[in-house]
């Protein structure tokens, strides 16, 4: 008797045992995406819905854990993570990915890219592959780019008789900038954002230079003693001290000038700025102060270049990334609802500038063309559409990519950063000369290496 009851209890078990795949098939899978901000003008809303469209038996619940990503917001997500909370989904810069990488925070996706067949580099370049790539396993899906761009004022251009080329040299940009200014009535011809670090040394990186790199004995040093570099901070500072056809940066801080209302204005032919101009210009135009539609036709130009080497290189970079975190329950599932977000929902996520290469750019740069006003007037051809794309437009390869940039370096370079945003106006301002500058730079960029490891 013992025998049979022992042998009915373990049927029951097989066949609890045997329910389970099915009850968990009948339940469906459900996928936990813990973001910021994603609530405003019902972005995640919209982004789930469509994607329950084609895959009606995996949902996903947003679980949103501020308005914006914010340390406050990384403390918590960690410490979350931290405590083994279910997270399959979650998005954050690009520097912030690959300090989760670092200390084991994420979850490589290489079986995942292999089994949905999709060939990562070709899909997202190589600045992708370069950045997201660590110890030769992939650890995100690029979300979001960054460029930077030259926006002018085409009717100042055709009357001074100039031409912007599509692609331009330093030499070349500082030389129709001083046909473009008009110092007798106060017009420059470019405004250079000095105030915006990335971009005094951004043509630089188009011809190879980073802050830091490894030596031949595979030690981490700086390289503010670069010529490539040396030129371009000569060239930034020349265009005020030298030329007179932009704004100095002692100045732009002193009188408070912001680049893009001198731009709109009339007040300066050229400014050097990213796409998040167009954004600016929207409200300035139907907000504050509310003047209307621009009254010139508004032109997008490349970035120019430091040398020939960085004559078709793009400056281009990832802004951020969705990666999944270690304590997914469905990494599989959540690659795929990632991959879908970042390439097929640029206008529902408000993405002006997907990394997915055959993302639909008339619908990433919607935001551009059509605007909605504080009044909730409707406003739309803002921007021509060409124009929209481009000043989002990256048409040869990333520096990042063309030159291998090393993600290993991202520590050293963080560091390096607040050293140039702390020290640059030195130099700019005219208290140290260039090679004294650069020397103090070296120096204490070494020291703050050493810091790092």
């Amino acid at each position: 008797m013992k025998a049979i009851r022992w042998l009915a209890m373990l049927m029951v078990v097989l066949m609890l045992v045997a329910a389970m795949p099915a009850m968990a098939e009948e339940e469906g899978i459900e996928l936990t995406w813990v973001g910021a901000g994603w609530l405003q003008n019902n972005k995640a809303e919209k982004i789930i819905a469509k994607w329950n469209e084609i895959h009606p038996d995996i949902k996903v619940n947003y679980v949103d854990k501020g308005t914006l990503v914010d340390d406050a917001y990384k403390v918590n997500l960690d410490t979350m993570i931290a405590s083994g909370e279910t997270i399959d989904v979650t998005y954050l810069t690009y520097g912030d990915v690959y300090s989760r990488v670092l200390a084991g925070g994420a979850l490589p996706l290489d079986e995942y890219i292999e089994a949905a067949g999709d060939d990562y580099e070709d899909m997202y370049g190589s600045m992708s592959t370069a950045l997201l790539k660590y110890d030769g396993h992939i650890y995100g899906v690029p979300y979001a780019g960054n460029t930077f761009k030259v926006f002018y004022n085409k009717d100042m251009v055709a009357a001074a008789g100039v031409e912007i080329p599509e692609t331009w040299s330093l030499e070349e940009f500082t030389e129709i900038a001083k046909k473009l200014t008009d110092e007798e009535n106060g017009i420059s011809g470019v405004t250079f954002p000095y105030g915006w670090q990335d971009i005094i040394y951004a043509p630089a990186n188009l011809s190879g230079w980073e802050m830091v790199k490894y030596d031949e004995a595979g030690n981490p040093v700086p390289c503010f003693d670069d010529e490539i570099f040396k030129g371009v901070m000569k060239a930034a500072k020349d265009l005020a001290d030298e030329y007179h056809v932009t704004p100095s940066l002692a100045t732009i801080m002193a009188e408070s000038i912001n680049r893009r209302q001198t731009l709109m204005t009339h007040k300066a032919a050229m400014i050097v700025d990213g796409p998040y101009t167009l954004v600016w210009m929207q409200n300035y135009m139907f907000n504050d102060p509310g003047e209307g539609p621009i009254d010139f036709e508004l032109g997008v130009a490349d970035l120019p270049y430091a040398t020939e080497d960085g004559k078709e290189v793009s400056y281009n970079t990832v802004a951020g990334a969705f990666y999944v975190p270690k304590t997914a329950k469905y990494p599989a599932e959540a690659y795929e609802f990632e991959k879908f977000l970042c390439d097929e929902c640029p206008e529902e996520s408000a993405c002006y500038m997907p990394i997915f290469k055959g993302a639909d750019m008339e619908a990433a740069t919607k935001s551009f063309t059509e605007y909605v006003d504080a009044n909730g007037e409707e406003h739309t051809e803002v921007y021509p559409l060409e124009t929209a794309i481009a000043a989002v437009a990256t048409p040869y390869e990333s520096y990042i990519g063309k030159y291998n940039f090393d993600p290993s370096l991202s520590a050293y370079k963080s560091v390096l950063y607040n050293l140039f945003e702390n020290n640059y106006a030195l130099y700019l301002n005219g208290e140290m000369d260039l090679d004294t500058w650069c020397e103090m730079m070296q120096e204490m960029g070494a020291g703050e290496i050493a810091n790092v490891g």
